[in-house]
Formats: structure tokens, sequence, C-alpha cells
């Protein structure tokens, strides 16, 4: 093999290992916003009062 043949082979592992790191970082990303919508539903749901024990309904406004 020629150095050339092998520096190619070098920067093409390189540019690979490069964008792996990427994806990695764009899944983990997406990963937290996904985390954190479930996170805010889930506290949603939690502070909701059970059915009849919430706060009175004004019937007249």
């Amino acid at each position: 093999m020629s150095m050339s043949a092998i520096a190619g082979a070098m920067v093409a592992m390189n540019t690979q290992e490069t964008r792996m790191g990427i994806q990695a970082v764009l899944v983990n990303q997406q990963k937290q916003a996904d985390q954190a919508v479930v996170d805010l539903l889930a506290s949603a749901v939690q502070a909701t009062p059970a059915p009849g024990t919430g706060a009175m309904v004004d019937k007249t406004a």
C-alpha cells in the first residue's frame, strides 16, 4: 500500500468517526427534548385535581 492510500484510508476513517459522533450527539439531544416533553406532560397530569375535588365552578360566568 502506498502512503497516499494509507493517508486516504485514515482520512476516511476519521471522517466516519466524526459523523458517528455528531449523530450520537443529535440522538442524545433529541432524547433529552423528548424526555422534557414527557416530564412536562407528566407534571401537568399530576397537577390536575381529582374529579370533584377542584375549585368550585362559577356558573354565572
